[in-house]
């Protein structure tokens, strides 16, 4: 009997690890490093390199996004992402990268939104308004946030 449930405890600890391992967050090559100043965040960053701020934090092991400090050295990933307008930092190494999309406009999704009817409305692509914004399940996208819309 003690031998079985040692098997069965020793089974379970290594499905839990496996587990565990598996969950690690993606890695990218990285562009540069970034030393965080004063009132600099993740979105101003990542627009300072055309870089997806989520990204940033995930290659940084940032749990919370908007607990970043003044002194802190970031890897900027090369995961690129079109970002929508705000605040944009000043880049601390090599040219700003270029975003991958030119945006004509922008959109605050509704409720009801889908991709396609987005494209149809805009007479642009789903597929390229998906990659302009970097959305990975084309079935799942969020009321309320703000979709770059390119150029046809």
């Amino acid at each position: 009997m003690r031998r079985a449930s040692a098997f069965i405890i020793v089974l379970l600890l290594l499905v839990l690890t496996a587990q565990a391992a598996s969950a690690a967050p993606a890695r990218w090559a990285i562009l540069g490093y970034h030393v965080v100043r004063p009132g600099e965040t993740l979105f101003c960053i990542g627009r300072a390199y055309g870089v997806d701020p989520w990204a940033i934090a995930a290659q940084n092991s940032i749990v919370n996004p908007s607990r970043i400090y003044a002194g802190m050295s970031l890897a900027i990933p090369d995961a690129y992402r079109a970002l929508p307008p705000g605040p944009r930092c000043t880049p601390q190494f090599g040219p700003p990268v270029p975003s991958p999309c030119t945006c004509a406009t922008y959109y605050t999704i509704q409720i009801g939104d889908t991709l396609t009817r987005i494209g149809i409305r805009f007479g642009v692509s789903p597929w390229r308004i998906a990659e302009c914004n970097g959305i990975y399940n084309m079935n799942y996208i969020r009321a309320g946030d703000t979709l770059c819309i390119p150029n046809p």
